[in-house]
């Protein structure tokens, strides 16, 4: 069973070891995606504006991907969202990645995009959101 809990001070090696570009867990912005009680997997927000909450990674150890494992953690992370009291949630994904498709069938919707050049050229960057 596929559940979440706030990831504490414990948990940093986990987290350091789904992704590296994690670098803290003080600001109470992180879950560790647990499966009958062991770690699978990471989401981190941050707050845009400071009001709406910004995916800024979901991420599962590569033996849980394409498993149904992301699409529940995330059903369950908008879920804390909504008794946190907010009523959105905006998550990004690059053009060339498969990101959009888990989001689009997760129910959200295109919102916007960026595009960068220069040294921080990259592929247009996707913005999608849902209302809950």
């Amino acid at each position: 069973m596929i559940t979440l809990k706030k990831a504490e001070e414990e948990d940093a090696n986990f987290r350091a070891t789904v992704d590296g570009h994690v670098k803290s867990i003080a600001d109470g912005r992180a879950y560790i995606i647990l499966n009958d009680g062991a770690p699978v997997g990471v989401i981190v927000y941050t707050m845009f504006w400071e009001e709406l909450p910004f995916l800024t990674l979901i991420k599962l150890l590569p033996e849980y991907r394409r498993r149904g494992f992301g699409r529940v953690a995330i059903a369950l992370f908008e879920e804390e969202l909504k008794k946190l009291g907010f009523c959105a949630l905006l998550v990004s994904t690059q053009t060339d990645e498969e990101a959009q498709h888990f989001y689009r069938k997760a129910g959200y919707r295109e919102c916007g995009c960026l595009i960068l050049d220069g040294a921080l050229k990259q592929p247009m960057e996707m913005f999608f959101i849902k209302s809950f």
